[in-house]
């Protein structure tokens, strides 16, 4: 769940029609910077192979200290450590295929933002896609995999059966946060789901964000906690 920092900036949201490949403008954002604003534009770019250890790299920092990833690696050190690989594993195999790994990047080329979306019938992966991903996830989680099995099973017992795109992340880099890169992902998406008359869900793992997804129509449809005691919120949101 993104985090927002406190300060001062500017948002003018713009859409541009004309596609340039997979890429187009979604956001002109413009930030105080002592006092002056310099204009910052995002673009979307649907995550390709060779973008998986950026947007793995985007997704350790925003969750290096989310109460999931802490009900999972307890100790701060393993768990900064092992998330970049987590990422990437799990990036590489349950997410890329389907088109739903998103991010975006500034004209620098920097990443800003990482989504990451399981179209209907995709959240649960197949047996043969996991047993393809179990080495490089039991590398990362170590002596921590039963209590990682533990928390998926959790999460899949509340998981909703109707159709509808799953929010499984979405965070932004520590530079970029509060800009906005992270909405105009959620945004976009969402206006597809709209589109298609197809539900969102997701599952907000810091009750601190429930306001923030609150703001894009999710609601609160059930509350379940962790066996560390932290409590997580499914949000559902109906198409518009």
């Amino acid at each position: 769940s993104p985090s927002c920092r406190s300060v001062t900036f500017a948002t003018i949201s713009r859409t541009i029609a004309a596609r340039v490949s997979h890429r187009f403008v979604v956001d002109l954002a413009a930030t105080a910077v002592r006092g002056q604003y310099e204009p910052m534009v995002y673009r979307i770019y649907t995550a390709r192979p060779n973008d998986i250890d950026r947007c793995a790299h985007v997704l350790a920092e925003a969750f290096c200290d989310d109460p999931l990833m802490v009900g999972i690696w307890p100790r701060e050190r393993a768990r900064h450590t092992a998330l970049p690989s987590y990422f990437a594993t799990s990036l590489r195999h349950f997410h890329l295929s389907g088109g739903g790994v998103r991010y975006a990047s500034t004209e620098a080329g920097e990443v800003s933002a990482v989504s990451v979306w399981d179209g209907p019938s995709l959240w649960k992966p197949p047996t043969a896609t996991t047993l393809r991903a179990l080495p490089g996830l039991v590398a990362a989680l170590r002596a921590r995999t039963a209590m990682a099995l533990r928390i998926r099973a959790i999460l899949d017992a509340h998981h909703p059966v109707a159709r509808h795109w799953y929010l499984a992340n979405v965070g932004s880099a520590t530079a970029h946060r509060g800009l906005g890169a992270a909405k105009e992902l959620i945004a976009d998406k969402l206006a597809q789901c709209d589109e298609n008359s197809l539900a969102a869900y997701l599952v907000c793992t810091d009750p601190a964000n429930v306001t923030y997804y609150e703001k894009f129509g999710f609601t609160v449809s059930e509350r379940f906690s962790l066996p560390n005691g932290s409590n997580l919120a499914s949000m559902w949101r109906s198409p518009r």
